[in-house]
This record gives C-alpha cells, structure tokens and sequence, in this order.
C-alpha cells in the first residue's frame, strides 16, 4: 500500500525521522486515549525517541467500564508504561448541568488540555504527541462540529495556551490509512480493530444537559450491551441517553407517516411519533445544523428497517428542520426517565456514513438488556446516514 505517493516503508521511516529532528533530546508527553489514532502518533515517538517518549492517559470519568485499566494493559504488553491521571471530579464539575453541544465539547477541551498542561510541566517536557486525524480538523474548521484535539488548526497556540509544543504525525491521514500504518508498525490488532470511542467519551453520547445519573445510566447500559454492539455488522456501534421524549405530531409529522404507510405498504393506525427535547448535530451543505430528533413507533418495527433508505430521503424531504429519525425497537413503558439509542454506521472513512441492517434476534437480545436498568424506557435504533447526521450526537 502506498500513503501519498509512497510505499508505506518509506512512509513510516520518514515520519520516524522528522520527529526526531523535531524532538531531539527533548522529553515528549503521549496524550494516550486507547484508540488506533493515539496508539499510532505514540507508538511513532516512541519509536524515535524512546523513553524520553512519557504516556499519560487522562481518566475523565467518561471512559466505558474497564477501559482505563485494559488501555494500560495493552500497552504495557508492547513496552510503553503508561501513568493513569484521574481527574473525573475536575471534568463533572465543570460540565454539569451544560446543555449546549458545541459548549460541552469546549469546555472538556480547556479541561483536558489544563490535565495535560500540567502532566507537561510535570515531566518537565517540551512537546505533547497526539493522534489528531484529518477528519478531527476537517470537521473542526468546517464547523461541523469541534473536535477537542484540534488546536492550531483552528488558530490556538498550544504553546502560548498550555505551555508546550505539539506533534501530530498522523493529522493528514484518515482512518483506513492509520489502521494500516499501525499493521505495519505492530500496533496489537485488539488496539486496530477497537471501534472508534470520541475523545470527550460518554459525555457526548449524553446528549443534551449533563447529569451524573444520565451518565451512570449510560455507562451501565453500554456494560450490559458491549458484547452485543461488538457483533453488529458496522464500523462503529454504540448507545446514546437523552430524556425520555414527549409524544408530539404536526401536519408534516401526519404527512410523512403518510409517505411511510405508502412506502412500506400498510395502512390504519398503531403509529406513534416522539419528539426529543434535545437536538443533534447534523450536516447541511458543508456547515453544522442543530435539528430535532423524530421518534416512530409502530409494533412490527422491522416493516421500517427494510425500507429505512427510502424512508430517509422522504423524511429529509418533508422534515428539513430534523436531523434524525429514530424507529422505536422496545415497547414504551410508562416507567423510567431516560431514552436509549442504538446508533450503527458503516463508513471507511467516516466523512459519509451508511446505516447497516440490524437482525432483529440480535436487537431484542440488546432491548432486553437495556430494559434491566429501571431508568430506561424507550430503546431506538437510529437509521438517519451521514450526511443529513454526523455519527455521534454532538
């Protein structure tokens, strides 16, 4: 395989050699997070520097149960000691009860950079490596959606800001690319092969204002589900929490419950539309748009997913102020406070997404275990592609 116009040999052992260049003897921080991307740029340092290379993880609060300690692990087992820094209490103070999605995304920005500032000072080092990947900038400085690794893309001076230099030697590639350096280098197939999991973590698939118990809640349901997600046929499969949303209509609304009865070929009633108190991040042109979530419920679900791509363009068509369109795959229960979403996508690149089909054995074996958490009243299975969507809620 060749990156940019060179083999992959070449490719890697010129990465290799600028850091060095760039590092010298200098001491060098590695922001590890668990996925590929970080793996990646931390590896490479380490590869040239060795052990002026120091790696930190920054334990947030809103990593997935046990990931902290297998990141570790995993790194421990291809020579890098990593220090656990644990500032979940910094992050929910400052994040509580915020909302807005852009706000929350800053926010944990400025916190995690503060962590990391000092993690610099306190190795009395230099530079900070990073695995920023062209998607991060790209959606960051089209305004799509902020990314919180993104830094002198957007005009911020890390150096000026936070006291410390970065190095991002994979901020050009995109995902396929970096899976295939990592092959190349020895990055354990257990780190290539993780689904993609957002900087910020759970706290941008708590979509809408920040509550510890939405969070507990989430992180509870993703345990109980984790093996299932893993075993959807998809680039990346994942719940997200929001309120429990009200039942609403509206002449559009009864416009495009029409247009589905016609496309799936059904008629009389049993159809149900929610309308969720939170927005989502979605795409319009190249630009960020904040729309409303359309909840449907109709018994025999599945009837939807068979023709959820038809669907969809009627939906973007008829409701151009939604962003998604999510099919109730649990029966409403009048008990509990919070929703659930299955989100799944299918992409190479994660610019464009497609929505996979979902075996409806494996959907009620993921309902059941959601419904065990009493919080939990609705269960969605979210079938919006990218674009009119960007993958993660926020």
């Amino acid at each position: 395989m060749k990156i940019y116009g060179k083999e992959i040999k070449d490719y890697v052992n010129d990465l290799i050699n600028e850091i060095r260049k760039v590092v010298d003897d200098k001491v060098v921080v590695a922001a590890i997070s668990g996925g590929v991307d970080s793996a990646v740029a931390s590896y490479l340092c380490w590869l040239a520097i060795g052990s002026n290379l120091k790696p930190v993880i920054i334990d947030t609060g809103f990593m997935r149960e046990g990931e902290i300690d297998d990141t570790v692990k995993r790194f421990e087992e291809i020579g890098m000691h990593v220090e656990v820094i644990d500032a979940s209490s910094l992050f929910y103070e400052a994040l509580k009860n915020k909302k807005d999605a852009e706000e929350k995304r800053k926010i944990f920005r400025e916190k995690f950079y503060e962590v990391l500032s000092e993690a610099v000072k306190n190795y009395n080092a230099s530079y900070l490596v990073q695995g920023t990947i062209a998607p991060d900038w790209i959606e960051t400085k089209g305004g799509i959606k902020t990314q919180h690794n993104v830094l002198v893309q957007i005009g911020i001076d890390p150096e000026k800001k936070f006291g410390f230099n970065l190095i991002e030697p994979i901020a050009n590639l995109y995902k396929d690319q970096v899976r295939k350096v990592a092959e190349y280098i020895g990055i354990p197939k257990e780190i290539i092969n993780r689904q993609p999991f957002p900087g910020p973590g759970l706290l941008i698939r708590c979509v809408g204002e920040f509550e510890l118990e939405k969070l507990k809640a989430l992180k509870n349901v993703t345990f109980l589900c984790e093996k299932y997600l893993q075993s959807i046929n998809a680039s990346q499969a994942f719940l997200a929490i929001f309120k429990k949303p009200r039942m609403a209509t509206s002449n559009k609304i009864v416009e495009f419950l029409k247009e589905t009865k016609r496309i799936i070929g059904i008629g009389g009633r049993g159809f149900k539309t929610y309308e969720f108190y939170e927005l989502a991040t979605g795409v319009k042109g190249d630009a960020r748009a904040y729309g409303k979530l359309l909840g449907l419920y109709y018994k025999e679900y599945d009837a939807f997913l068979k023709h959820k791509d038809e669907i969809i363009q009627e939906f973007s068509r008829i409701l151009p102020d939604y962003t998604r369109l999510l099919i109730m795959i649990s029966d409403p229960r009048p008990a509990g406070k919070y929703a659930i979403a299955l989100r799944a996508v299918v992409t190479k690149d994660f610019m464009t997404a497609s929505v996979p089909d979902l075996d409806m054995e494996l959907a009620q074996k993921i309902v059941d275990e959601i419904l065990k958490d009493i919080r939990i009243t609705h269960v969605y299975y979210d079938i919006t592609p990218k674009p009119p969507a960007t993958i993660e809620y926020e």
